[in-house]
């Protein structure tokens, strides 16, 4: 997930003889990640999906004990600081591109350093294991396995001009990172419940993944073509692209209705089974916005307001369905 960049003023570079101070560093990574990854959204996003996945798997495995309590803030810190990792790599990853094409970044422009995103990079391995190891050494593995899978892909865009050049070739190869971070979702589940079969988390990864990939295809598509940028639409046309964000919208909400069949269901329990289905009113709203012109790609407010407005619809669905205790 990447926010919108915002153009910032440009910051003078730090010149390669500068002593590089650990204080000095720390308050431009503070920097960094506010612009680069907003607590707002960034930790929004963490708390939403790992509350809509493991609600889903509630809803599943209604012999579940899920509890909101310890173990469930915890995974979602973890999945926090993944998403930062994912941030940080990623920055130094598109490097030439956005030299090119985004040189208000902080990186490009000198605000930050690659040295100091290596040193954030280990920081936040550190903090993950600390998060882990006291669940399970298997959702310690799991991550360093999601953590060591992100940085291979770095190496393998410089080898490949296929996977760097082609949009979907890199979706392809890139979108195993969110599908490993919903199953170490699902592990932690598992090792808090001692359920969630695996067909139930293949049903909540599909989920999170049309709800992923609506947004993706979403915020890379254009009314027309930007040669040498990063957009579905240069690939298989605006109608195409247009195509791809609105179908897995619908196949988000279809999957979230499948859940619970609201339609079989009376009162509250139907009411909050057909929430999800609000969802597209941001589909809408984004797709009304794009197609009059009004903006020269797909609104990213919209995208992000279905994303976060259907997981929640999700959460308040097994919050009613499933009844989870606290604490724990």
């Amino acid at each position: 997930m990447t926010p919108s960049s915002v153009t910032r003023p440009a910051s003078r570079p730090r010149p390669a003889d500068e002593p590089r101070s650990v204080a000095r560093s720390a308050l431009r990574l503070r920097t960094f990640f506010a612009e680069r990854a907003p607590t707002r959204i960034y930790l929004t996003y963490a708390v939403l999906w790992v509350l809509a996945l493991q609600g889903t798997l509630a809803v599943l495995a209604p012999e579940s004990d899920w509890r909101l309590g310890g173990s469930l803030l915890a995974e979602i810190a973890t999945v926090y600081l993944a998403l930062l990792f994912i941030r940080v790599v990623d920055e130094q990853k598109d490097l030439e591109y956005d030299r090119q094409y985004n040189p208000d970044r902080p990186l490009p422009r000198g605000a930050i350093d690659v040295v100091e995103l290596r040193a954030a990079m280990v920081l936040i391995v550190v903090a993950e294991l600390a998060l882990t190891g006291w669940r399970s050494p298997l959702l310690a593995g799991w991550l360093l396995l999601d953590l060591g899978y992100i940085c291979f892909l770095v190496q393998l865009e410089r080898w490949s001009a296929r996977v760097r050049d082609r949009i979907f070739v890199n979706l392809l190869v890139s979108y195993p990172v969110q599908a490993l971070l919903s199953v170490h979702i699902w592990l932690s589940f598992r090792q808090a419940t001692g359920t969630g079969p695996v067909p139930d988390a293949v049903f909540g990864a599909l989920l999170c993944a049309c709800v992923f990939l609506h947004y993706e295809f979403a915020r890379k598509t254009g009314a027309r073509v930007v040669p040498g940028a990063s957009l579905y639409s240069n690939v298989v046309g605006r109608r195409g692209s247009t195509a791809l964000t609105v179908g897995f919208a619908l196949g988000a909400v279809g999957l979230a209705l499948a859940l619970v069949r609201p339609w079989e269901l009376h009162g509250a329990v139907a009411l909050a089974g057909w929430l999800p289905l609000s969802a597209l009113g941001f589909v809408w709203g984004g797709g009304e916005r794009f197609a009059s012109l009004r903006t020269p790609t797909w609104p990213p407010g919209p995208a992000m307001g279905f994303l976060a407005w259907c997981y929640l619809g999700v959460f308040i669905t097994a919050l009613v369905v499933a009844r989870p205790g606290f604490g724990g």
